[in-house]
């Protein structure tokens, strides 16, 4: 029996998976300029060996699918709204990313689906790892 727990509406802190995946504050700074995310690498869990974005997603398009062997990643909404389904083994935990809210922390063996909300969304992923294809879990049992 898998066992869901729904965060979409509270995007207070949050923990799963024993840690392994988890929401993080990011402070996102305000003026009538605009908005400044300062992302200082010392403060991450591990050191970002490559940083990438996807944009230009139509609404309700599903991306990732897939979860890594090894590795972690930082999953920071820049524009829109992200919906994500995380799952290990019997459990599932759905969430979102917006702009103004918390980074997602992703460890390895976390299966990941997002499905973008706003055709405008954007989403920034910093991993730990280069990119390899063979670390891939892209069936979540």
């Amino acid at each position: 029996m898998r066992k869901i727990i729904n965060t979409s509406a509270d995007f207070s802190h949050h923990s799963w998976f024993e840690g392994r995946a988890r929401l993080i504050d990011l402070p996102v700074h305000t003026d009538e300029r605009g908005n400044l995310l300062p992302i200082d690498f010392d403060d991450l869990p591990f050191r970002p060996r490559r940083v990438f974005t996807v944009t230009n997603v139509p609404a309700g398009a599903i991306r990732g699918e897939h979860g890594h062997r090894t590795g972690q990643q930082l999953l920071i909404c820049l524009q829109g709204k992200i919906e994500l389904v995380l799952r290990t083994g019997p459990e599932e935990v759905n969430t979102a990313l917006i702009p103004t809210g918390p980074g997602l922390l992703l460890g390895s063996g976390v299966w990941c689906r997002q499905t973008y909300v706003a055709s405008d969304s954007v989403l920034l992923v910093m991993a730990s790892e280069k990119y390899d294809p063979a670390s891939y879990v892209n069936n979540w049992n």
